[in-house]
């Protein structure tokens, strides 16, 4: 069912998206120039990604008709997903235009692209109870 083609999409930005900022985390202790490459690529294809699973999010809301009835907003699956979709569009444009920027702040880089992850973690979460796989 087209529907069921949401739940094979998603894995791709939670795990590409996690590992680039893991790779962000690798660079910081190592120093090693390749990781950044890898993470800039990591976080390309996870946003592109975020669109596929957006996409195919707004097809299986037809099924579940939750996107605009759960509230409050933060135990709602899809606002979550789509707020962190943008937090991370938003790091990647730091990540390509304004890299001196992040390396000047690292640390504080970190700190917040952390938090994102943990935001997206808890928006799959929120898919996981929504799916019934909790």
């Amino acid at each position: 069912m087209i529907t069921d083609l949401h739940l094979l999409v998603i894995h791709f930005p939670i795990a590409l998206l996690s590992i680039a900022v893991l790779f962000d985390f690798l660079f910081y202790f190592t120093r090693r120039d390749d990781l950044i490459g890898a993470s800039w690529w990591t976080m390309l294809f996870g946003v592109i990604s975020c669109i596929a699973a957006v996409i195919t999010g707004f097809v299986s809301d037809t099924l579940y008709e939750h996107l605009f009835s759960t509230w409050p907003i933060w135990e709602n699956h899809g606002a979550v997903q789509i707020f962190s979709f943008v937090l991370f569009i938003i790091l990647f444009y730091l990540k390509t235009y304004y890299i001196h920027f992040i390396n000047q702040f690292q640390a504080l880089y970190l700190f917040i692209s952390g938090i994102f992850v943990l935001i997206l973690f808890y928006g799959a979460h929120l898919g996981a109870i929504l799916s019934g796989r909790v």
